[in-house]
């Protein structure tokens, strides 16, 4: 009974067997998206149209996916790459800074570091008397 009375437990709307939701319209996600792919194939809907531009606009980019490999002696890395601070991404070989030319500025780093961790205290002049 209170799966029943429950809106986020409700059965999907086509019959399916699997669990709808209020923000599909009822549908199951499975159903929902055929329910998608049938109107956009069979009617220019907006929402369907701009999905379609979309998706023409993301096959480019897949088609020129960036390859993980070392800055310096571009060997492919694949996750176990290692990311410097100057942005570059290394092998385990050239990971060091002092094995790529790494414009990151270490030295200046730990001066701030320095700086925020120890302010000035300056205390008042006593007056004598």
């Amino acid at each position: 009974m209170e799966r029943e009375s429950n809106p986020m437990e409700a059965l999907c709307r086509s019959g399916c067997g699997f669990y709808g939701n209020p923000s599909t319209d009822g549908l199951c996600s499975v159903c929902f998206k055929k329910l998608e792919e049938e109107s956009g194939a069979g009617t220019s809907g907006t929402s369907t149209g701009t999905s379609d531009t979309d998706a023409d606009d993301k096959d480019p980019s897949k088609d020129k996916k960036k390859k993980n490999r070392c800055a310096v002696c571009r060997k492919k890395v694949g996750l176990t790459g290692f990311e410097c601070r100057c942005g570059g991404l290394f092998c385990a070989v050239h990971r060091y800074s002092d094995k790529h030319e790494c414009s990151f500025d270490y030295r200046e780093l730990g001066a701030q570091e320095i700086r925020r961790n120890n302010p000035v205290v300056v205390s008042q002049k006593i007056h004598k008397i």
